[in-house]
C-alpha cells in the first residue's frame, strides 16, 4: 500500500465482498489515489512554502491579529528565521495552520534565543495539542511507544552535538526495534509515536528520519496533561546495547512509563 507501506493487494471488483468476508479493509481505487497524493503533499510540504507564500499567510494573519504580527517581524525575528522556523514544523508534519498561535509562541521565546532549531522546539511545547491529537484515539488514550529510562538516561548521554554517538550496531537495533513495533502498530490500525525527553528528541528524530520518515518523534514536554499515555511498546536498554550490559532495574511498566509525563524522564542511578 504506497501511502502507509502497509500490506495490501489489488483485487478484481468481483471479490470485493468475498474479501470483506474474509476481515480485510476494501478500499476503492479512487480513494487509494487521492489518500496517496494527500501523503505525498504533507510529506513534501516544508518543500513548497516560498518566501511568497509566508508573505501571504502573513498578510492575512495580520488583518485579525496585526499586533502579534507588527510587534514580532521584523523587529524581533525576520521572515528569513521564521520561514526557517515553519519549515521545520513541516518537515516533521506539524500543522501550521494556526499560525497566530505559533507567533505568539516566537513572541514569548525570541527573546532568549535566535535559533531557529531551538525555537521550533520551543514552539512544539507551546503547540503539543495540535501535534499529539493525531495519536489519540476516541477514548481519549494517547498511544506511543516509549523508551524506558534507563535506555533514555544512555541515549541522553551519548549525545555529542549534533550526533548521537552510539556504536552503528547499536543504531541498526534501534532502528529496527522501533520499525517493528510501529509497524505492529500500523497493522492494528493504530497511529502512534515515540516519546522521548526533549533533551534528545531532535536527534533522535534526525537518527531514524532516514529509515523511517513518517515517524512522529514526539517529547514527553509536549504531550498535553489530560491525555492519557497508552504505550503500544517500551523499548528497553539490553534490547539495544545487549544483555551482556550490567542491568540495575529491569522492571519497567507501562505505569513507569506514564508516570513519566509530562517532565523529563528520571535517569538511572
Amino acid at each position: 500500500e504506497p501511502a502507509f507501506s502497509m500490506p495490501a493487494r489489488w483485487i478484481e471488483p468481483a471479490d470485493k465482498q468475498r474479501a470483506e468476508l474474509a476481515g480485510c479493509t476494501v478500499v476503492d481505487p479512487t480513494s487509494v489515489l487521492i489518500t496517496h497524493l494527500g501523503e505525498i503533499a504533507r510529506r513534501y510540504a516544508h518543500e513548497q512554502l516560498s518566501r511568497e507564500d509566508l508573505q501571504r499567510l502573513i498578510d492575512k494573519v495580520r488583518d485579525s491579529a496585526p499586533t502579534v504580527v507588527d510587534e514580532l517581524i521584523p523587529n524581533v525575528i525576520t521572515m528569513g528565521t521564521l520561514h526557517r522556523v515553519l519549515t521545520l514544523l513541516l518537515e516533521e508534519h506539524v500543522p501550521i495552520n494556526n499560525l497566530t498561535r505559533i507567533l505568539e509562541s516566537l513572541a514569548q521565546h525570541a527573546a532568549g534565543t535566535k535559533d531557529p532549531l531551538e525555537l521550533a522546539e520551543r514552539v512544539r511545547q507551546d503547540i503539543g495539542r495540535a501535534i499529539c491529537d493525531r495519536f489519540r484515539d476516541p477514548q481519549g488514550r494517547f498511544h506511543a511507544i516509549v523508551l524506558d529510562p534507563r535506555l533514555e538516561h544512555y541515549l541522553r548521554q551519548a549525545v555529542k552535538g549534533n550526533v548521537l554517538a552510539i556504536d552503528p550496531g547499536q543504531i541498526e537495533q534501534l532502528l529496527n526495534r522501533v520499525a517493528n513495533e510501529w509497524r505492529k502498530a500500523t497493522l492494528r490500525g493504530q497511529e502512534v509515536a515515540l516519546l522521548a525527553d526533549s533533551a534528545i528528541r531532535r536527534i533522535l528524530r534526525h537518527t531514524l528520519a532516514r529509515a523511517l520518515p513518517d515517524l512522529a518523534v514526539i517529547a514527553y514536554q509536549e504531550v498535553p496533561t489530560d491525555m492519557i499515555l497508552e504505550p503500544v511498546a517500551i523499548l528497553k536498554l539490553e534490547d539495544i546495547v545487549g544483555r551482556h550490559q550490567p542491568a540495575q532495574n529491569n522492571q519497567t511498566t507501562a505505569a513507569n512509563a506514564a508516570a513519566n509525563l509530562p517532565g523529563s524522564i528520571p535517569a538511572a542511578a
